[in-house]
């Protein structure tokens, strides 16, 4: 018996809740028969330019409706998901355009412009968001494709997303998910969310390339409506949720932490709010009980990763009850309890398990991890093993109540303001300049992003750089996001036995005396 795909379960949606609202906009609203008409035409328009199903179909641009339609006709269509933060340099983009091989790229005006001069993007065609010389617009497009369903949609073990991160070498990876897969994400996140029905209405503000992306799928099948937000404001999602009534959100602590100033400033009626899941990192338990105060019992922690989507654990709504006038639970500081549909063990550096209590790498199974890293099966193989184990490269303990309390990272990710940056691409920038000898890259401790980039460096003997210039070097070549917040120039760094930097060391003299040492 085969089971669903993203796709069915979609088509199955666009009818079921047909009248109901589906987006919702100041200039632009639809319900789920239209928005499965739009999605049709998308994916017809598409066939219309030459591309087929198992193409892969990427997008890059801010937060709008039409990158829903665009991506549910992605969907629908049978094409594969590659969705890029828009906030990454045209280097890293045409890096994952050219790792992926994607055919067709749907783009906000601005990134049109840019894609002419990356090569990744050479023959690839381009779909505007908007109006785009030399381009087709979205809704032409749309005028050209036919609104009736596919005739043949894709299977649970089709092709279905790339989810892409730079990985330890810097070089782009893209984590290969079927529908299958996809579909396990939307089964497990409703198996620890509220019980979510047309009713609810859903606010987006985190990136539909992440967070966001990953939740909208899920809250449409079961015939919510959503509100879109380009970006975030604090002050406009306070608003949004007072006005448009808003249920649900999806947020990355960061976008917390920079609401619970504005929530204090002012009353606001935010009686509606019932959910707010929450993922990327944790978040420190002072702030989740300042958060508490200000919204409610409405808190939902989900851990994931790229390789093995969300959640393999979850603090749930209840794990989130208490009295935050009160003595702060430790349970808060924890990623929550495993999900009934993954297995979770914590295993040594030899591959056995540890003792309870103790510290292990956090390993999982299921039917939501990877198939794996797309045309990459050595990388594969050290990632999952042949039991179906995949490793996820996080240090954690299960306590006495089976809480997983993730300690520290094996590997060397930098998780700010709930933005995966990995040491390694950032160190590559820094040494295209001459004057630096050797660069260690590593996160701090940061209040409001959970961790900040801060470059340590070695100058050569006679040379002299600034701090501006590393952080230049950094701004024209990789994402905004990812540029060192400071910059610290040393005689030497420490070494292992075979002159190879050891990055933890670094690492290690900011997060002294802390028993987490990861970011939240």
């Amino acid at each position: 018996m085969r089971g669903p795909s993203v796709a069915s379960i979609l088509e199955d949606a666009y009818g079921r809740f047909a009248t109901r609202p589906a987006l919702i906009g100041e200039a632009q609203s639809c319900s789920y028969a239209e928005l499965g008409e739009r999605a049709h035409r998308f994916a017809s328009g598409l066939r219309g330019l030459g591309i087929e199903p198992g193409d892969r179909v990427a997008l890059v641009a801010p937060n709008s409706l039409s990158y829903v339609e665009a991506s549910h006709g992605i969907f629908t269509g049978g094409f594969v998901r590659v969705a890029l933060s828009h906030k990454l340099h045209p280097e890293e983009v045409g890096g994952i355009l050219a790792d992926s091989g994607a055919r067709a790229i749907v783009a906000s005006p601005e990134w049109a412009e840019r894609l002419a001069e990356i090569p990744g993007a050479a023959n690839a065609r381009v779909v505007v968001l908007g109006e785009g010389g030399g381009t087709i617009g979205f809704e032409e497009l749309l005028a050209q494709g036919s609104a009736s369903r596919p005739e043949t949609t894709p299977g649970p073990d089709d092709l279905c997303a790339l989810l892409y991160t730079s990985g330890t070498t810097g070089t782009p990876k893209g984590a290969s998910l079927t529908h299958a897969n996809w579909v396990a994400m939307m089964r497990n996140s409703m198996v620890e969310m509220p019980t979510l029905g047309p009713g609810d209405v859903v606010l987006h503000v985190a990136p539909l390339s992440h967070l966001s992306g990953y939740f909208e799928p899920t809250c449409s099948a079961r015939g919510a409506a959503h509100v879109v937000h380009r970006e975030f404001n604090p002050a406009a999602v306070l608003d949004a949720i007072e006005c448009e009534r808003i249920t649900v959100i999806p947020l990355v602590p960061t976008m917390l932490n920079l609401m619970l100033p504005e929530a204090d400033a002012r009353e606001r009626d935010l009686s509606s709010l019932r959910a707010v899941m929450y993922g990327g990192s944790g978040i420190a338990p002072d702030r989740l009980a300042w958060a508490v105060r200000a919204f409610g019992d409405v808190f939902c922690q989900f851990f994931g990763l790229s390789e093995t989507p969300m959640p393999l654990t979850a603090l749930s709504q209840a794990d989130h009850v208490f009295d935050p006038d009160g003595e702060v639970p430790a349970r808060l500081a924890s990623a929550g309890r495993p999900n009934p549909f993954v297995q979770v063990r914590l295993r040594d550096d030899g591959g056995g398990a540890v003792a309870p209590g103790d510290v292990g790498e956090i390993t999982v199974r299921g039917d939501n991890v990877m198939v794996g890293y797309w045309e990459k099966p050595e990388l594969t193989a050290e990632t999952i093993d042949g039991e179906g184990w995949a490793a996820t490269g996080d240090l954690g303990r299960f306590d006495e109540d089976g809480y997983l309390y993730i300690v520290d990272r094996k590997r060397d990710m930098i998780v700010s303001g709930g933005y995966n940056i990995y040491p390694a691409e950032v160190e590559n920038a820094i040494s295209i300049l001459t004057a630096v000898q050797e660069v260690a890259v590593v996160g701090v401790p940061d209040e409001q992003w959970g961790e900040a980039v801060t470059a340590v460096v070695v100058l050569r003997p006679g040379e002299a750089l600034d701090e501006d210039a590393v952080v230049a070097a950094c701004t024209s070549r990789l994402a905004g996001y990812k540029k060192p917040r400071s910059v610290e120039f040393v005689d030497e760094l420490p070494k292992t036995g075979s002159g190879k930097i050891m990055r933890r060391r670094v690492r290690d003299r900011y997060w002294g005396g802390r028993e987490r040492r990861v970011g939240g």
